[in-house]
């Protein structure tokens, strides 16, 4: 008995005996069949001293605890609420009588618990003799019959990768049903669960539960996930009779999937049905991983009855959301902390808002009688509100109302539909307007559509500004926690930025601007998992060596994996709101829709978005049947023209800078120019300009500093473009770049290269040639900070182009940074290869100082029109036809991005000259005319029937609009099999753009007056 930890009750053999036989007479089969003998004797051994330790007590052990506690509803939640880490296998078990205690009633539960191993410890080569043959074979002919893509050595992988308990602990049935959702949890991020009621619960010997779950479930949170699921179940008026966990470890990755067969049943002896709403439960079930599972709202709300889980769910989605609004005028003010305060503080006027919601869009309780109701007294007692506290019930009120308007505005939700992996609103935009404020300060155009998308670890949003619209989909990762409290704010403002500049940047395509965001979060659980991960290596005996590089790996795997499953869920559930069948309906009819229209939405590539998601997205987008199809997502590697891969965008942008530079006397064939840029070599638009500067103006081009996210670099005599080339192609950053290449006073700024000083010091390595060669100094987080902010605004070229970097980096409050000590501008002209670099204010002042700036929309826009080619292409030959012809098309596409990045460059550069305007008023200009133009064709074309005849102008506007290729080879398709809307399109934004570039800006009778006219001029038209 020396094993006996110390403090254990003093040892009396008799009562040890007495308790060891009592053990193995009531407890259950499965405890003698789980429990090894030696653990059964530590058992014994601390129920000697249970009554003194309060009937409550935890042994814990190395690798695993157990828990002896009394049975009551809520055991469970007492039980794990003890364990924050990683539990591998949860399973409990129940006497058939009460322990023998005086005046003790209830009956004896013992918990075992087994924390999550490293995956090297799993025994996986004997694994299958944990299952009888019989067992073995009769399971895997169930699952072949469920899933014929199963083999034998994948079934062998799916059974070892389970915990021998879990494995042993289920029946043939429950085995089967265990295994299959595995199998369907290892290709989907929903849960996947399945739910049986057992009619005959009341049929048998002692409690049997009415109601059984199996459920997989990948990439859950180790982290206290298992107690959040308790609660859930506990709030619900249930009881866990039985409950098994596993998680199975993917060798190859650091993902997991959390399987869990569960046995319930009502509280006070009911079935589950009869004293919880199943169907909310299971809603509540599914969403338990992604959202908080502690707040302010729980303890207002949850824990007094007020509101069930899922509307605190819906809650905190509605919160965020008027956040994000409200914020952007009065940060502090409208604080996520007085936003959570304002809800909590007047409970029935939440509880009013949360039953408006349901009103409106419960498919089961839909009342539109009802509904207005609530919100006439809803406002009405808003009206009423008044406490004494002017600042508080302004507040109060503001939030409450934008809460209640959430609602009101909201056209659809998939909020009531069973399997989903995030909550999804499209948003009436008119709600822009009762902003108590003066919405124009920051929002000067009302968008057409408003999606909002909140998940796990993410918040996501998009905005479009016309019914038929494209753009990028962004997704946000921020690198250090306090960056993550400073973006967050403003995902809403930036996106709705940069759908604006979209919009005017959309102008010589039919598409309106739109943009998408996904602002992903992952601090806290990354930080909560690679801690989980560390102890597991530690108590395998891994030495810190590895546990250092094992955790590395880890957190880059999960990082890619939480991008990755961000995506696809943001995906999810945007397309089911807008995914519709033949007739124009919502597929999934448990959808309310208030807006009764299809929408056809297209995006594109943007920052963090990888071929592996882009061709997930064209696949699902067709396996769920939207109409776009594939085309619904742009640049896709084998089926599309890859941005990075084409270098669309710079094309564009170094069409501009070749322009500006003519304008600047500079012939950049001849004449040596020197250029800065911000993006590295591994980035898209960074990286194909380098490229351009190598292939066009290898001769000429000095390219003297660039910064991206692995550091800053200088070097007075220019970087050496041949090996920037061969980063690129290497997909490296500028940190990557050799420093013995570097000239004299040049230096590279690794902030890759940390060195730990002391407790609070970090520094950073900064390598400068001089003299004697490369000097190597570690320098302190202010110098680094300076350095790394400063240089490259301060070296003096003749051209930036700010290719990479965060919205805002110029800004009106330091753009000063991008003059020289005598107040002169370090650069003569920019051109904005990334969108929204410069703030308007910053532009603005150094315009002023004589910069030629060639703006965002004007710049970059030759993504968008490959984009929207290769949405045309997609919808007028199949995909087989497209690869075989894909060489011809790029390049037809690469001439129209040429010709109208060159039109509008030389239109705002000429337009300059004659008058001194701003380059970037005149661009505003550009769009605003454009789209003007485009607008007015459009509603003239409206309903009317486009003509059939080839040769009609409106038809050769149409073809003129297309690659040459489809135009001549595909004329059928595209009059007869192009959507009516999306030819009305192309003819108005064509003509308009045309017209614009031809006549400038100075030519302004009716659009639609003169149209016969332009439509055969052959200026305009070329017929």
């Amino acid at each position: 008995m020396n094993n006996f930890p110390s403090s254990a009750h003093y040892f009396d053999p008799e009562k040890f005996s007495e308790y060891q036989k009592w053990l193995k007479d009531h407890m259950p089969e499965s405890f003698n069949k789980h429990i090894a003998p030696q653990d059964q004797q530590l058992l014994a051994h601390y129920l000697m001293g249970f009554p003194m330790q309060d009937y409550f007590s935890i042994i814990a052990l190395k690798d695993k605890a157990f828990v002896i506690a009394l049975d009551s509803p809520d055991v469970d939640l007492k039980i794990l609420s003890h364990f924050d880490m990683g539990i591998r296998s949860y399973q409990t078990f129940l006497s058939d009588v009460p322990p023998p205690f005086p005046r003790v009633k209830h009956k004896l539960r013992i918990a075992q618990v087994l924390y999550t191993l490293f995956h090297d410890d799993q025994e996986l080569h004997a694994c299958m003799d944990r299952l009888p043959i019989e067992k073995k074979d009769a399971v895997y002919k169930a699952l072949k019959e469920k899933f014929s893509a199963l083999d034998f050595h994948e079934y062998q992988q799916l059974v070892c990768n389970l915990n021998a308990p879990f494995l042993q602990s289920l029946s043939t049935e429950r085995l089967i049903w265990a295994l299959s959702m595995i199998y369907r949890a290892k290709t989907r991020d929903s849960c996947q669960w399945e739910l049986k009621k057992n009619e005959n619960w009341n049929k048998g010997k002692g409690i049997i539960p009415s109601v059984q779950i199996v459920l997989a479930w990948k990439n859950t949170p180790k982290y206290h996930f298992l107690h959040r699921l308790a609660k859930v179940i506990f709030r619900h008026d249930l009881k866990i009779l039985y409950i098994n966990t596993s998680y199975v470890q993917d060798i190859d990755k650091n993902n997991n999937i959390f399987v869990l067969s569960l046995g319930l049943h009502g509280l006070n002896h009911k079935a589950a049905w009869d004293v919880a709403d199943l169907d909310n439960f299971q809603r509540e079930l599914v969403l338990v991983k992604y959202f908080s599972e502690e707040d302010v709202f729980d303890k207002v709300f949850l824990k007094t009855k007020l509101l069930h889980g899922n509307a605190i769910h819906f809650l905190r989605t509605a919160r965020t959301f008027v956040h994000q609004l409200l914020s952007i005028h009065r940060p502090y003010f409208f604080s996520l902390e007085n936003i959570t305060e304002s809800l909590c503080r007047h409970p029935d006027l939440t509880q009013m808002i949360v039953e408006g919601f349901k009103f409106r869009f419960n498919p089961k309780k839909r009342d539109e009688k009802a509904y207005n109701k609530v919100k006439e007294q809803f406002f009405s007692m808003i009206e009423r509100l008044d406490t004494g506290n002017t600042d508080n019930d302004e507040r109060r009120k503001s939030v409450l109302k934008m809460a209640f308007l959430f609602v009101d505005c909201a056209l659809k939700t998939n909020y009531f539909i069973q399997r989903k992996t995030a909550l999804s609103f499209r948003i009436d935009p008119i709600i822009l307007k009762s902003l108590p404020f003066d919405h124009t300060l920051y929002f000067p155009e009302i968008p057409y559509g408003i999606f909002y998308i909140n998940g796990l670890h993410f918040v996501g949003f998009h905005i479009r500004f016309k019914d038929l619209s494209r753009g990028g989909l962004r997704t946000i990762v921020p690198k250090r926690e306090e960056d993550v409290k400073t973006e967050r704010t403003h995902v809403f403002l930036e996106c709705y930025n940069l759908a604006y500049t979209q919009q005017k940047k959309n102008k010589d395509i039919p598409e309106g601007g739109s943009k998408a965001i996904i602002f992903l979060d992952l601090y806290y659980d990354l930080t909560k998992a690679a801690h989980i991960h560390q102890l597991e290596l530690k108590k395998f005996g891994k030495d810190a060596a590895f546990i250092e590089q094992s955790t590395k790996e880890f957190i880059a795997t999960q990082k890619q994996e939480f991008l990755y499953q961000a995506q696809r869920s943001y995906i999810r559930n945007l397309l089911v709101l807008i995914n519709c069948d033949s007739a124009g309906k919502l597929k999934d009819k448990e959808i309310i829709d208030y807006y009764k229209k299809p929408e056809f939405i297209y995006l594109g590539p943007d920052e963090n978005m990888h071929n592996v998601i882009l061709e997930w997205i064209a696949n699902y987008s067709k396996r769920v049947g939207y109409k776009p199809g594939a085309a619904f997502i742009s640049s896709k590697p084998k089926t599309g023209f890859n941005h990075k891969e084409l270098g669309v965008t710079s094309h564009g942008v170094n069409v501009c800078m070749n322009e500006v530079l003519l304008f600047l006397g500079i012939d950049p064939k001849k004449d040596p120019f020197t250029i800065k840029l911000s993006g590295g070599p591994d980035g898209d638009v960074a990286g194909n300009q380098i490229l351009n500067l190598y292939n066009h103006y290898e001769k000429t081009a000095k390219l003297i500093a660039l910064t991206d996210g692995s550091g800053t670099i200088y070097d007075p005599q220019g970087l050496d473009l041949k090996i920037l080339v061969d980063l690129f192609k290497k997909v490296k950053a500028i940190n990557a770049y050799p420093t013995k290449k570097l000239s004299a006073d040049g230096f590279l700024l690794n902030l890759h290269k940390k060195e730990q000083t002391g407790s609070f010091e970090t520094k950073t390595l900064l390598s400068t040639m001089t003299a004697k060669g490369i000097e190597e100094k570690y320098i302190s987080g202010n110098e680094m900070n300076f350095l790394y902010r400063h240089s490259l605004h301060k070296t003096k070229t003749d051209i930036f182009i700010p290719a990479g970097g965060r919205p805002q980096t110029l800004n009106k409050n330091n753009f000063s940074d991008f003059l020289d000590s005598e107040g002169k501008p370090t650069s003569k002209a920019i051109i904005e290869g990334a969108n929204l670099y410069l703030t308007p204010m910053a532009r603005k002042n150094l315009e002023k100082l004589g910069v030629i700036i060639i703006k965002d929309s004007s710049a970059n826009k030759g993504g968008v029109i490959s984009s929207s080619l290769e949405v045309l292409i997609g919808l007028t030959m199949d995909e087989k036809t497209f690869i075989e012809n894909k060489a011809i098309l790029a390049k037809q596409v690469l001439d129209s991005i040429h010709e109208k990045a060159e039109l509008e460059a030389q239109l705002i550069l000429k337009t300059h000259k004659e008058t001194g305007e701003s380059c970037t008023s005149i661009s505003e200009k550009i769009s605003t005319k454009i789209n003007t133009y485009t607008y007015e064709i459009l509603s003239y074309l409206e309903d009317k029937e486009l003509p059939t005849n080839p040769k009609d102008p409106l038809n050769i506007a149409l073809l003129n609009f297309c690659p040459p290729f489809i135009s001549k080879n595909f004329q059928k398709n595209v009059l007869e099999d192009l959507p009516s809307s999306h030819k009305k399109a192309i003819i108005a934004s064509y003509l308009s753009s045309r017209v614009v570039y031809k006549k400038s800006l100075t030519w302004s009778p009716s659009i639609i007056d003169v149209l016969p006219l332009i439509s055969k001029d052959p200026h305009i038209n070329p017929h």
